[in-house]
């Protein structure tokens, strides 16, 4: 059964065409209102927040203790974690995700994490879910191996159905991250190391989105294009699809940049039959999605590509710098740099007594008025859910 079908009786608008041109679109939008909102803000003119590492749990004190006589302070900064996906779009309104992945062709390679048999974390230790062939998703093999969901399959699993639960949502963005880096060892304590990515294993990435997600749910590069020769050209000419067009919706990018973008665009050079938008600045023909995390470095440059259109992710937040020392200048440059998809560790307050936390301010949902691209007369008050 198609996702439209679920959700004709409570959001009829969603059945609106992803790729309407202008001319097709009737409502007056030459001054925003309420009961125009819908039709007239576009995608890349709100703001929402996200998560870093969204399935992370953090370490338990038997694990930092454990491998400590190995690499003393190898925790430092990644001592943080996460909510369950569902508690984060649920009660903090989170819109953006980012799920690390590994790849196990055969299964069971990430099922008995060194860490955990060191420390006795029999909870994360011959888990069923890890024992089938698929993509695993944890943040460092063997020592940060805690997931709240642990393969790209349940967490992708968990956002739908969420998702199908509350079909008025603001759109969701899923960073997908591939991870293959050859692993060092922490003293004497070995790395498991990473099966390499390659086309066959990238295919299957897109095989297990698909699989998830019917294409009505999704935001594709391929229904954004439309009928025009590149992606770059539609956003120029028709521009992203409009909130009532996007609600109950989720697209995928690829978190990779270098290697892995160049693979997965050699397997369709203009994106076409694609789960993931890829990081492209303007000037190519997949431009639309920007990957820029050094908001303080980038400012100026963020700023600009989204008053030209592009849809951007940046970082509010380091691990652990902004935690401990609760300055706020990475955090409010990334809210008033544009970017729509603004990412954090910490929506809530960080435990380490700095009072650091990230919201959207004069928010009263999930989203608000992008403050670089919403038009003039914007009210946060109109981005309901």
């Amino acid at each position: 059964m198609k996702f439209s079908v679920y959700i004709a009786s409570s959001v009829a608008i969603l059945l609106l065409c992803i790729s309407c041109t202008p001319a097709e679109r009737v409502v007056n939008c030459d001054e925003l209102t309420a009961d125009n909102t819908d039709q007239c803000l576009r995608l890349n003119q709100i703001q929402v927040l996200g998560t870093h590492n969204s399935y992370k749990l953090d370490l338990p004190e038997s694990l930092i203790q454990a491998i400590e006589p190995f690499s003393p302070g190898w925790s430092e900064n990644i001592q943080y974690g996460h909510r369950t996906l569902t508690e984060q779009l649920a009660n903090f309104g989170i819109r953006q995700f980012e799920l690390d992945i590994f790849a196990d062709t055969s299964g069971g390679r990430f099922s008995r994490p060194a860490g955990a048999l060191l420390a006795g974390d029999s909870l994360f230790i011959d888990r069923t879910k890890m024992d089938a062939p698929g993509f695993k998703v944890l943040h460092v093999q063997d020592i940060d191996y805690r997931s709240t969901c642990l393969t790209l399959v349940a967490c992708l699993t968990e956002i739908r159905d969420w998702s199908m639960q509350n079909p008025n949502h603001l759109p969701i963005m899923i960073l997908v991250e591939m991870k293959d880096s050859p692993a060092g060892g922490r003293g004497d304590f070995p790395l498991t190391q990473p099966i390499p990515f390659t086309e066959d294993i990238m295919v299957e990435v897109d095989r297990e989105i698909f699989s998830v997600f019917e294409e009505e749910h999704l935001i594709t590069p391929y229904q954004v294009r439309g009928n025009h020769a590149t992606l770059e050209e539609a956003l120029k000419q028709d521009g992203w699809p409009t909130l009532a067009e996007s609600r109950g919706r989720i697209l995928l990018a690829l978190d990779n940049t270098g290697r892995h973008r160049d693979m997965y665009l050699s397997l369709s050079p203009n994106l076409s039959g694609k789960a993931m938008f890829v990081s492209s600045k303007p000037g190519e023909p997949t431009a639309g999605f920007v990957k820029m995390n050094d908001v303080l470095n980038d400012f100026d440059e963020i700023v600009a590509l989204v008053e030209q259109g592009m849809i951007i992710r940046t970082r509010s937040d380091i691990p652990n710098q902004e935690a401990k020392t609760g300055d706020t200048e990475r955090r409010d440059r990334a809210l008033s740099s544009g970017a729509q998809f603004v990412s954090t560790d910490y929506p809530e307050e960080s435990p380490y007594g700095s009072g650091f936390i990230v919201k959207l301010p004069d928010a009263t949902g999930p989203g608000r008025c992008n403050p670089v691209t919403a038009p003039v007369g914007c009210n946060n008050d109109w981005i309901t859910e």
